[in-house]
């Protein structure tokens, strides 16, 4: 990715960022759309979507994205592709730089009737987001920067936006964050990988 193109997704995703916190601390217009998205789809849930917004939840528990991150780490090193390895460690990076930003906002988590989740963190913005956004992102990086194949590429990108959504709509299906929560995350997340693609090379 050209420095340009590399740093206009940086401005852009931190600009997202920001005005959504501004919304968030500023006025209620922000909390009111959330609300009512959180509505909409608590009121349209069914059990096979539940169970399976669930496991996709689960599958992309801190942990688990922690995990998977050292094992593609490992296999890169073993690789001899110590950039990768290396450009990696954002995955981790991140998810740290997301608790401090969830105390310093300090948002509190929507309360639903029959809730599917149980959790006492803050909610903005969301760390499953910004986890699946860091690591899907670094993926489809890695594969842009070592195929050439159009079709590859493609289907690389594909593949890691729909896995970011799917994971983001989980978690507002779910009733753990709302709309807001999760497009502030994967904006975090985009910012943080745009940002270290030189380095990933």
């Amino acid at each position: 990715m050209q420095p340009r193109i590399r740093w206009t997704v940086v401005g852009v995703a931190l600009s997202v960022f920001l005005l959504l916190s501004l919304l968030l601390t500023l006025g209620n217009s922000l909390a009111a759309f959330d609300l009512q998205v959180t509505q909409f789809l608590h009121a349209r849930r069914t059990p096979w979507l539940s169970h399976a917004m669930l496991f996709v939840s689960d599958a992309h528990e801190t942990v688990r994205i922690l995990a998977v991150t050292v094992l593609v780490a490992m296999w890169r090193l073993y690789r001899r592709d110590r950039a990768a390895a290396a450009a990696l460690v954002v995955v981790p990076f991140g998810q740290l730089l997301n608790v401090g930003l969830k105390h310093v906002f300090q948002r509190p988590r929507p309360v639903v009737p029959e809730p599917l989740v149980h959790l006492a963190t803050y909610s903005f913005p969301s760390g499953h987001a910004v986890a699946s956004t860091l690591f899907y992102g670094m993926l489809c990086a890695l594969v842009l920067q070592r195929v050439r194949s159009p079709a590859w590429r493609a289907a690389a990108a594909a593949a890691a936006v729909a896995m970011i959504l799917l994971v983001a709509f989980s978690r507002v299906y779910l009733g753990a964050h709302y709309l807001g929560d999760v497009v502030a995350g994967i904006a975090v997340g985009t910012a943080c990988v745009a940002g270290v693609l030189k380095r990933a090379r």
